[in-house]
C-alpha cells in the first residue's frame, strides 16, 4: 500500500469530520447537550489529528541527510503519537469531565429533533469515511479485523479506521442516551458523554501501546521473516543465515539485515553476482523491504572459528 491510499483515506477522513464538527457545535449550542458537545469536541480532535498525520507523511517523504542517513520515514511514528496524546487530552478528558458536571447538574434536553437529524447524518457521514478507509486498510493484509491492526505497519490507516470506528460507536452511544434523556431522565445526557470519553481513552491507549512498539523498532511479522527465509535457501551457495535483523521503517517499509555464510568456492565478483540477485528476488516477494543489506561470510572460515 502506499503512501497515496493512506492519504487518500485520511484527507477523506478530514473532510468528513470537519463538516460533522461544524453541525455538531451548532446543535450542541442549540440544545444543550453535553454527549452532543463531547461529540463535537471528538470530531474537532479527529479533525486536528489528520491534519497532524497529512503533516507526518509530508515530513517522512524528505531526503535523506548526514545526520538522517536512513530518511525520515520513521517521523510519521512521532506524529501519530501526537495524535494519540491529542486524542486522550482533548478529547477523552473533557468528555469524561463534562459527562461528569452535566450528571451533577443535569438539564434537559430542549430541540431533541435536531440531535436525532444530525446523528443520523454523522453516522451516514462516518460510515463512508469508514468505509474508505476500511477499504485501503484491507488491501494491506489479510488478517481478522484486530490481528490486522496489531501486525499493521500502516500507522496512518491504522489511526484513522480505529478513529472512524470509534467514531460511529460514539454516535450510537449518544443516539441511544439522548433518546433516554428525552424519554426517561435528562442524566442520561450525562452518561452518554461519560461512554464517550471512556471511548475515547480505550482507543488513545491502544494507539499510544502500538505507536510505542513501532517507534522502538518492531520486527517484520513472523510470515515475512519466513519468506526471507524460504528465498535464501533457494541458493545451494548460501549454507547458513547466521543473523537476522528486521525493523519497521517509517509508514509500511522494512530495514533487513542479513549475515549469511556462503561457499569457500565463491569469490569476489561471483559472490557480489549471488548477492544482488537475492536482494532483487527478496523486494520481489516482500516489495515492503525498502532497505536489504546482507553481510557476506565464508562458511569453512566460520566453521573453524
Amino acid at each position: 500500500m502506499s503512501a497515496h491510499g493512506s492519504n487518500k483515506a485520511i484527507i477523506f477522513a478530514l473532510a468528513g469530520n470537519l463538516l460533522i464538527a461544524v453541525i455538531k457545535y451548532v446543535v450542541a449550542f442549540i440544545t444543550g447537550s453535553a454527549a452532543m458537545l463531547a461529540e463535537s469536541i471528538h470530531s474537532t480532535a479527529d479533525s486536528f489529528n489528520q491534519v497532524l498525520l497529512l503533516i507526518g507523511h509530508k515530513q517522512a517523504k524528505k531526503s535523506p541527510s548526514e545526520m538522517h542517513s536512513f530518511g525520515y520515514a520513521n517521523e510519521v511514528f512521532f506524529w501519530s503519537l501526537m495524535v494519540a496524546v491529542l486524542l486522550f487530552f482533548v478529547g477523552a478528558l473533557f468528555s469524561i469531565y463534562e459527562g461528569f458536571h452535566k450528571l451533577f447538574h443535569p438539564e434537559a434536553l430542549t430541540n431533541v429533533y435536531w440531535i436525532f437529524a444530525v446523528l443520523i447524518s454523522s453516522i451516514l457521514i462516518e460510515a463512508k469515511s469508514f468505509q474508505v478507509a476500511y477499504g485501503e486498510f484491507r488491501k494491506t493484509t489479510k488478517l481478522p479485523f484486530f490481528k490486522a491492526i496489531k501486525a499493521s505497519t500502516q500507522v496512518s490507516l491504522v489511526v484513522v479506521v480505529l478513529e472512524d470506528s470509534a467514531a460511529m460507536t460514539g454516535l450510537v452511544i449518544v443516539l441511544i442516551s439522548t433518546l433516554l434523556a428525552w424519554l426517561v431522565n435528562p442524566v442520561f445526557d450525562a452518561v452518554g458523554s461519560i461512554f464517550v470519553g471512556l471511548l475515547l481513552l480505550a482507543v488513545s491507549i491502544l494507539l499510544i501501546a502500538e505507536v510505542k512498539n513501532l517507534i522502538v523498532g518492531e520486527s517484520m511479522p513472523r510470515e515475512k521473516r519466513q519468506m526471507i527465509r524460504n528465498v535464501i535457501h533457494r541458493y545451494k551457495k548460501i549454507k547458513h543465515i547466521n543473523r537476522m535483523q528486521t525493523m519497521v521503517m517509517g509508514d509500511s517499509k522494512y530495514l533487513v539485515l542479513l549475515s549469511v555464510d556462503i561457499d569457500n568456492d565463491m569469490k569476489g565478483s561471483a559472490a557480489e553476482d549471488m548477492i544482488e540477485q537475492v536482494k532483487i528476488d527478496l523486494k520481489k516477494e516482500i516489495p515492503e523491504a525498502g532497505n536489504i543489506y546482507i553481510e557476506i561470510q565464508d562458511a569453512v572460515r566460520n566453521q573453524n572459528q
